[in-house]
């Protein structure tokens, strides 16, 4: 689950990228707390982020349910609902929890002129849109490039079975008879 959420705001870095190589500045002075925090809101990465945390914490929270539930099948409504207060009483972190981590990434690896540049293609209807349409994409791709990869996986593992069956012949062919026997 924090797996997800890894590769979620690595994705949303990563899609940065297409719009930043647009307007590569010489500048490198380093972007301020404040444009880095808009160029993640116009990312979607906050929004993201927040989604995948509480999915998360259902997640957790369902399972610790049915957990209890194995261990007390005999508990009543009230009891579960004590149980739900627990969690929802301790909620897990949100976006500003791992921001403080996120910033300085951004401030070392981008000017404030990438940072900018980024927050106004993302502003846009076109920019909004890509960041709409790449996760679709990516889907796509993982389930058509995985069909492809492991069908040239098969045949490059076909293909040197064969070569090496061949060497193998050729190997045995090389070795001096065996006189002992």
């Amino acid at each position: 689950m924090i797996g997800r959420l890894a590769m979620l705001v690595l994705l949303l870095t990563t899609i940065s990228g297409v719009g930043l190589a647009q307007g590569v500045a010489l500048d490198s002075t380093p972007p301020s707390r404040a444009q880095v925090l808009k160029l993640m809101s116009a990312m979607g990465i906050r929004e993201g982020v927040n989604n995948s945390l509480k999915s998360t914490q259902s997640k957790i929270k369902l399972a610790a349910r049915s957990s209890f539930l194995n261990k007390n099948p005999n508990a009543d409504e009230a009891t579960l609902k004590k149980l739900d207060a627990v969690f929802d009483s301790t909620p897990l972190f949100d976006f500003e929890g791992i921001s403080e981590t996120l910033i300085p990434v951004y401030q070392r690896n981008l000017s404030a002129a990438d940072v900018q540049a980024g927050i106004d293609f993302y502003s846009t209807e076109s920019g909004k849109h890509l960041l709409e349409k790449v996760p679709v994409i990516i889907r796509e791709s993982n389930v058509s490039g995985g069909q492809l990869v492991q069908q040239k996986l098969k045949a490059y593992s076909e293909e040197i079975e064969r070569k090496l069956a061949a060497f193998q012949s050729e190997a045995d062919k090389q070795k001096p008879a065996d006189n002992s026997k």
